[in-house]
């Protein structure tokens, strides 16, 4: 009986050990990140993320940012006042199109990944369509054209 409670001791003690080494190892990835979606890759730190794809968050996303990575590619989601959405738009060189494209839309190339985080566009508003093309990253966006909460919706990948 002596036996059995050493040896689950041990293992217990070893289980321990190996749950720390995995929080340490991955601390600061965007598996522990809570504006990540379920499914994000977290072999990267988000600011890792960001860079890679150029994007820069301005203090006003804070917050106000949820967002998605895989392998080439990135999904980000910002509900905030318009001077916050302008700032972001301006600060990553994104260069829009003509306002006031009726909705419904599509507000990313891909209509499964909207599906899967939810995001849905709306008859009842109007949209700017935002795009970029630098460093071997393509950058869409779609931003609704309300007053006073609005949401942009990015879409970057590497080509």
């Amino acid at each position: 009986m002596r036996k059995w409670i050493v040896g689950g001791a041990s293992v217990a003690v070893v289980a321990l050990i190996g749950l720390v080494a995995t929080l340490v190892l991955f601390r600061g990835s965007t598996r522990f990140d809570d504006r990540a979606y379920p499914g994000s890759s977290w072999g990267e730190t988000p600011d890792e993320v960001f860079t890679d794809f150029a994007i820069t968050l301005p203090e006003c996303t804070d917050g106000r940012m949820r967002y998605w990575t895989g392998k080439s590619e990135l999904y980000l989601k910002i509900a905030a006042p318009p001077t916050c959405i302008g700032e972001f738009i301006e600060v990553n060189r994104l260069k829009g199109s003509p306002p006031g494209i009726q909705g419904p839309v599509a507000l990313v190339n891909s209509a499964k990944r909207a599906d899967e985080f939810g995001w849905q566009s709306s008859a009842d508003h109007s949209y700017t369509r935002y795009r970029r093309e630098e460093k071997n990253v393509e950058t869409q966006a779609m931003a609704d054209d309300a007053a006073d909460e609005r949401s942009l919706f990015l879409n970057a990948w590497h080509q």
